[in-house]
């Protein structure tokens, strides 16, 4: 008996089609959505109002670079919308800074030199209706990173490195004490992308 050989492309899609459909239903059957596609707020709320952020530390500039990292991280996926007044908000962002804590984590044996540190900011944020209602809060939000102080222990090979702005060529031209400080100043951007990312994801985005 003859039997009539299916095209492979044929068989392809008659295998994998099906299952990319089914996994998609599966997907959004559970309530998953894509990051950015969607808000778990009420329907009511698209406007927010970023206050000042407030800083409780003694690094100067601080709550500039924290604001202007949740303004970005907003205007990333377009879901909500950032206004510049708050008498056009449906809600209102409240964050504060609350503590900056520096650490060693690695020092020069024959001299107690720092070779490593590590800042941890801890933040509040509450998201509320300008009507009061709260519609989400978090009181101990906690992001850390480490980085080099020397021209030996600064990983240039990072991502964290090359988007910064001290290129490797730099390194040898600077001083350990101009090194920790550029580096740390990176660092403090990289905590505020960190610390708005978590807020978005827990305030605004669908869980995935």
């Amino acid at each position: 008996m003859n039997t009539l050989a299916l095209p492979h492309t044929l068989t392809v899609r008659a295998v994998v089609l099906p299952f990319l459909v089914s996994a998609f239903l599966l997907l959004t059957g559970c309530g998953y959505t894509f990051q950015g596609g969607g808000s778990i707020l009420p329907p009511d709320i698209k406007r927010v109002y970023v206050a000042n952020v407030e800083n409780n530390t003694t690094q100067l500039g601080l709550a500039q670079v924290v604001g202007e990292a949740l303004q970005e991280q907003f205007d990333r996926y377009g879901v909500i919308t950032v206004v510049a007044k708050q008498s056009e908000a449906d809600a209102i962002l409240k964050v504060k800074i609350a503590d900056l804590q520096r650490t060693t984590r690695a020092t020069q044996s024959n001299t107690d030199v720092a070779l490593a540190q590590e800042s941890a900011l801890t933040l509040t944020a509450e998201l509320q209706r300008v009507t009061g209602e709260v519609l989400w809060r978090d009181t101990a939000i906690k992001v850390n990173r480490g980085f080099g102080t020397t021209s030996g222990s600064v990983v240039t090979s990072s991502a964290d490195f090359a988007g910064g702005s001290i290129g490797a060529g730099d390194l040898t031209n600077l001083s350990a004490r101009e090194i920790s400080r550029g580096q740390e100043q990176e660092v403090l951007v990289r905590l505020a992308e960190d610390a708005a990312l978590f807020i978005y994801n827990n305030a605004v985005s669908p869980d995935f």
